[in-house]
């Protein structure tokens, strides 16, 4: 049964083997000019190169079985030196013997001469069989490094949908445990209203196509959601304000990036402020990239490394950042000045989603 890779096979071996005897031929005959007065000689370099072809497709057979085989390298060349030999023979004689008919004349003929005139054919197997097993070991290192950046890609690609799906049930988690908290303090109209904005919110997440980016319009369509939701718990102690560029609105990021932030500065933050505070999220293009800035009133300048500890949100998008657009591509930043605390991104600006880590540049 022919394997898959038949085609691609024959496709690279027929221009290579008839490409190469060409060249070779095309050589042989400008080396041939000085003989070309002698037709004899001429017919029998002719005859040569023909017989060598022909035989070159016998070698062919025999490198190929070693190969499959798994025949260590020397020793399938040893093999191969001593059939091009007796091939080489087989070659000078048939030259001799179509020489001796084309003429019509009896050429002495001599073992002596044959064998040692059979080297140089020999020699020219030899090297075939040599580009033959070349080739075939490059392209069984170029096989191997394709399947291993494959394999690597498709890690990467696990490792960020864990993280992506880390994510999901984390805020699925807090917001019903806020449902959980409006029923317990009887306010079962606002549980009914977060639940249908969790619905809704859930619709619209699970309408996006299975991709690892969408635009920033519609991460923030996303965030808008939860922050209806955080509205109805909060009321007027919660504020928002946006601050994006239209530009920057048909930008790729990655689902879920901006959530995980917003979550983080409700909780943190403005939960623990009996005034609330504001969340302010601003976009723009700067230098080619994506500079995304989430800002909020804090109840005191905490150290940057214990915002770093605070569940999954910075860590998670951090790693997240990381796997889709590699160490140095993307940054995440955390400041604080004057009661405000702030997370800065700067992002690759990409107007393509991606589908596939295979599609990120690198």
């Amino acid at each position: 049964m022919p394997t898959p890779d038949a085609p691609k096979r024959l496709v690279s071996f027929w221009p290579l083997q008839i490409g190469g005897w060409a060249l070779y031929a095309l050589t042989t005959a400008i080396a041939s000019v000085p003989y070309s007065h002698t037709g004899t000689e001429v017919f029998a370099v002719v005859v040569e190169l023909g017989t060598s072809f022909l035989a070159s497709f016998l070698l062919y057979f025999l490198c190929r079985y070693l190969w499959r085989k798994g025949v260590p390298l020397f020793r399938a060349l040893s093999y191969c030196v001593v059939v091009s030999y007796v091939l080489g023979v087989a070659c000078t004689i048939v030259t001799r013997l179509m020489q001796m008919l084309w003429t019509n004349t009896t050429l002495p003929f001599d073992w002596s001469i044959a064998l040692t005139e059979a080297i140089g054919v020999s020699l020219t197997l030899d090297g075939w069989s040599a580009l033959y097993f070349g080739i075939k070991h490059y392209q069984t290192v170029e096989q191997q490094r394709t399947k291993l950046l494959s394999m690597e890609a498709t890690a990467r690609e696990a490792q960020l949908l864990a993280l992506h799906y880390q994510l999901q049930p984390h805020f699925f988690f807090n917001t019903l445990n806020a449902i959980s908290s409006l029923v317990v303090s009887n306010q079962p109209l606002l549980a009914t209203e977060v639940i249908a904005r969790l619905a809704a919110l859930l619709r619209n997440t699970l309408s996006f196509p299975d991709t690892h980016t969408v635009t920033l319009r519609d991460e923030l369509a996303v965030v808008d959601e939860y922050l209806t939701i955080e509205r109805i718990r909060f009321g007027s102690r919660l504020k928002v304000s946006f601050d994006v560029s239209d530009e920057a609105n048909d930008a790729q990021v990655p689902r879920f990036l901006l959530q995980p932030l917003i979550e983080n500065a409700i909780r943190h933050a403005i939960a623990l402020r009996p005034e609330g505070g504001e969340i302010t999220i601003s976009a723009r293009l700067a230098e080619q990239r994506l500079q995304i800035d989430v800002a909020n009133d804090t109840c005191e300048l905490e150290a940057t490394d214990s915002y770093q500890s605070h569940g999954v949100g910075l860590a998670n998008t951090r790693a997240r950042l990381g796997q889709l657009y590699g160490a140095h591509d993307a940054t995440l930043m955390l400041s604080g000045e004057n009661g405000r605390f702030m997370v800065s991104l700067r992002l690759p600006l990409i107007t393509e989603p991606i589908v596939s880590l295979s599609m990120v540049g690198r």
